[in-house]
């Protein structure tokens, strides 16, 4: 029990660390929660009017449809996508303390001590998960004040509560993701190239900047293969599910099934058609598998050590 309160007490020091290291560079942080309410102020600014006039041309004329409601329905759209992107880039990001210990050998200081292996590796996930959920919670509420004041607001409570529990997952499982892949990276400055791409093509992939629906039938097989496409997703049946249910009382079923397939609130994965309940396992799973990835990689560099400690002793 001692032992394990020891390792609890270095990993809290070891995420403070790093917390402050991240604090540190002021313009990271900046940038960090900046990126995702660009992607905002560009929907805003180019964006908005043209899923407008998209949703218009799906629905059929009706009087009783106002113009506030339909664009309540495609700003939900697009705060969803850009919740799901904030999840993919901020996490990634925010693994350049991990990069930025490997790069100055800090990290075999750490791998050289008593601490146990599983502690660093922990540390670095709580550390990338709180500065996550962090700056993803800013982007949360900026999102919802837009809502609220551009026009109809359709969230409930309950809506706001369960958006936060689909963010929390989305950061959980972001942040395995980027971790694993984060550890084939050498240097800041290799990483913040990567996270260039991550940032536009994860956009795309999730339906972030365009509806999964206008994407070639190959593509959408692909968008079914990458996790952020159901964190996206949970984000869309939140967000737009008032709204929808909203034009639903003016416009008949088929034009607002059409509408839904149009904005992807249901996602295909082949034949098959998977809604929140699918999506909430499928993010999860996508967690628990990285995790296990995680603790593979950590397993595999503490066997290295034991090898090349040996080697070194024969010597």
């Amino acid at each position: 029990m001692k032992n394990f309160g020891n390792d609890m007490y270095a990993l809290w020091q070891m995420v403070v660390r790093s917390f402050k290291i991240f604090l540190k560079d002021k313009m990271s942080v900046f940038f960090s929660l900046l990126a995702p309410l660009i992607v905002l102020m560009l929907y805003v600014l180019f964006l908005g009017d043209m899923q407008l006039d998209s949703v218009k041309n799906i629905l059929p004329p009706s009087p009783g449809i106002p113009e506030s409601t339909l664009k309540a329905f495609v700003d939900s759209w697009m705060i969803a996508g850009v919740m799901g992107v904030s999840c993919i880039t901020v996490s990634m990001s925010a693994n350049a303390v991990m990069i930025q210990d490997k790069a100055r050998g800090v990290i075999n200081d750490s791998l050289s001590s008593p601490v146990k292996r599983w502690v660093i590796t922990a540390s670095y996930f709580v550390y990338n998960f709180l500065v996550s959920v962090t700056i993803c919670t800013v982007v949360y509420g900026a999102g919802l004040i837009y809502l609220a004041v551009a026009g109809d607001f359709y969230l409930t409570l309950g809506d706001i509560a369960l958006g936060l529990g689909a963010m929390l997952l989305s950061v959980i499982s972001a942040t395995m993701i980027s971790m694993a892949i984060a550890v084939f990276f050498r240097s800041e400055a290799a990483l913040s190239a990567f996270n260039g791409i991550v940032s536009a093509v994860s956009g795309f992939l999730i339906g972030a900047y365009m509806p999964v629906s206008a994407f070639p039938e190959g593509v959408q097989y692909t968008v079914a293969f990458v996790p952020g496409s159901y964190s996206a997703g949970l984000f869309r049946n939140i967000f737009m599910r008032g709204a929808l249910d909203k034009i639903g009382e003016s416009a008949p079923e088929p034009a607002v099934k059409a509408l839904s397939d149009a904005f992807s609130l249901k996602i295909e994965f082949f034949d098959y058609s998977l809604g929140t309940d699918a999506m909430w396992v499928i993010l999860a799973a996508s967690a628990l598998l990285f995790a296990a990835v995680n603790l593979a990689v950590a397993y595999r560099g503490k066997i290295r050590i034991r090898i090349k400690n040996k080697s070194e002793k024969k010597v």
